[in-house]
């Protein structure tokens, strides 16, 4: 998702990738996952990423979109740190990336309650912290 100050010329609207050339950039640094998916994006719309930006923490990206010096692009779940922020999230397409999280355990054993509680609590979560399209 792209996150923007409410005055940005993005609020409002979905974005594609393209509308994002000659914008100044927050990005994560390149050891963050989160940063070859947008290298991804922008290598498939043919645009070079020159962030303005390079930050290690996602919390440290939307202080810096909350003091207007740039956009950035983030996953989902970001939100949940913004909440208080006067920041707006908005929807990037063409082209639309994704990424699974998924939670690997061994088969042919029983759950403990712990997992069983854990598993509950993380669905509970990723379904408040999804975008309501993706339900």
């Amino acid at each position: 998702m792209l996150f923007c100050s409410p005055a940005s010329r993005f609020a409002g609207t979905a974005v594609a990738w393209r509308e994002l050339q000659g914008e100044p950039l927050i990005t994560l640094t390149r050891d963050s996952g989160i940063r070859l998916l947008i290298e991804v994006a922008y290598e498939t719309v043919g645009m070079p990423l020159l962030p303005a930006y390079e930050v290690s923490q996602i919390t440290t990206a939307l202080a810096l979109v909350e003091a207007r010096l740039g956009v950035a692009v983030l996953p989902t779940y970001a939100l949940a740190a913004a909440p208080h922020r006067r920041i707006v999230s908005q929807p990037l397409s063409n082209p639309i990336i994704a990424r699974d999280i998924v939670m690997i355990r061994p088969s042919g054993r029983s759950v403990s309650p712990a997992l069983a509680t854990f598993e509950t609590i993380l669905r509970r979560n990723v379904r408040r912290l999804a975008p309501s399209d993706l339900d």
